[in-house]
């Protein structure tokens, strides 16, 4: 079976990216709103973890395990570092969206997993697939060959 090429994969990764990105920003606004009109927060913030725990997280782990060694060495080693503890600070800010004790305290989690993700994102896309593209030694075609938690 012929794998994508590397501009494909790469414009398949960009594609999924703001698929997700548009995805969170609705389900924070949606929180945001609720809070704002004085509903009960509970349904919209079970919505954004939701999302976080079946398609965010699972996709950031993916990328951990495809695309993310491939950049871990020579000039990339540590962007691939700092996107690795990005991961790691969304999955703890996670957790405190999780155990947010009031509304005002979920909007705010809530806001800074997407900002992260949006800065995150744009390292990914602007830095990250780029310099992949650009080594001959590696093919993301190949890296991602199977990957649907990171293509969708």
């Amino acid at each position: 079976m012929p794998t994508p090429t590397d501009a494909e994969s790469a414009n398949a990764i960009r594609a999924h990216h703001a698929e997700l990105q548009a995805a969170l920003r609705e389900r924070v606004v949606a929180l945001t709103d609720a809070v704002r009109s004085g509903q009960a927060p509970q349904p919209a913030q079970s919505a954004v973890l939701a999302f976080l725990d079946t398609e965010l997280l699972p996709h950031a782990a993916a990328e951990e395990r495809s695309i993310y060694p491939a950049g871990d060495r020579g000039v990339t080693a540590m962007l691939v570092q700092a996107m690795l503890a990005e991961h790691r600070n969304l999955i703890a800010h996670v957790a405190g969206l999780r155990e947010s004790a009031d509304a005002i305290e979920a909007v705010g989690s809530a806001r800074a997993i997407q900002a992260l993700f949006e800065s995150h994102l744009s390292k990914e896309n602007d830095l990250l697939l780029p310099a992949l593209m650009a080594d001959p030694s590696v093919s993301l075609g190949k890296l991602l060959g199977g990957m649907h938690e990171i293509l969708g």
